[in-house]
């Protein structure tokens, strides 16, 4: 029996061994079929997350919480920090997290980025050279080293961050 073949990564190629293997089996069970339809389903998606089509939670939740800065924002709006107020939910950290951007500078100045980008491309390699449980692993450890470099950044050029905004009813008329 022709085994499914995980280094296979475009959806055509993947449908060819499909075919493939129910002309050699034509009648599967059930279970079997829904483990061929999950093989040519998860490529797609990864297809289609490449070309930035897809938001995944993980993604929705970095863009809402790390992407979101306080001076984007009011820029946005025509009446500036009366807009946010307007705007506010109960999820408050979402305005009022700075942008946190690392850039070639931090990369070069900081050695604690540069071992933790080499410790990216090695996790990364091992996401993409290994199966199974090991490459969970390795997903959840470069996950973790990803994360890691925005805490260095923070810890060593913390950004500025207001703690006390008010919004006050009395205006002062400067002439």
């Amino acid at each position: 029996m022709i085994k499914l073949d995980y280094t296979l990564n475009s959806p055509q190629e993947r449908l060819a061994l499909v075919k493939k293997i129910l002309e050699e089996n034509p009648n599967p069970n059930s279970a079997y079929l829904e483990i061929l339809a999950d093989y040519l389903i998860f490529c797609m998606e990864k297809e289609e997350k490449k070309e930035k089509k897809i938001l995944t939670e993980n993604r929705l939740a970095t863009v809402n919480k790390r992407e979101t800065s306080y001076e984007g924002l009011v820029s946005q709006f025509e009446n500036g920090e009366d807009g946010v107020y307007n705007i506010t939910n109960e999820d408050k950290h979402v305005i009022f997290q700075p942008k946190i951007s690392i850039t070639k500078k931090d990369r070069e100045e900081i050695p604690e980025l540069q071992q933790t980008d080499e410790s990216i491309a090695a996790w990364d390699y091992r996401v993409r050279h290994s199966e199974g449980r090991d490459a969970f692993i390795a997903k959840k450890a470069l996950i973790e080293s990803r994360k890691d470099q925005y805490v260095i950044k923070q810890h060593r050029n913390p950004p500025v961050q207001s703690m006390h905004l008010v919004h006050s009813e009395h205006h002062i008329e400067l002439p």
